[in-house]
């Protein structure tokens, strides 16, 4: 069955006049306000205290590639976070959070069930 007719058969049986279709929602083990918090704590690691904020303990450079759609989007993450904290953060940086945040809540759900 498609979507659509799930979401048809979904809307009659709740008795709905209408369906508005909001688009694709992201569930993340994280609130938004946790990322931001998490920048909040990056330190500058260059002479001086100068320099882009980063986490000293990230010590394995890797690159990486990502889909232009994905990149953009964590690109306007990071300038969202750059506005929220004051605190210029790269598109990178905020993808090495979100993939150490999930391993961590995927490894404490897993010790939780054991």
């Amino acid at each position: 069955m498609s979507d659509k007719k799930r979401v048809e058969q979904l809307a009659r049986a709740l008795g709905a006049s209408r369906v508005v279709i909001l688009g694709r929602v992201e569930h993340t083990p994280f609130g938004m306000a946790a990322l931001t918090e998490r920048v909040k704590k990056l330190r500058s690691t260059g002479p001086g205290g100068t320099g882009r904020p980063s986490d000293p303990e990230a010590t394995v450079p890797r690159i990486i590639k990502f889909k232009s759609r994905v990149w953009d989007r964590l690109r306007k993450v990071a300038r969202d976070q750059a506005r929220v904290t004051g605190r210029q953060v790269s598109p990178a940086q905020i993808a090495s959070m979100l993939i150490e945040e999930i391993l961590e809540h995927k490894t404490s759900r897993r010790r939780r069930a054991q």
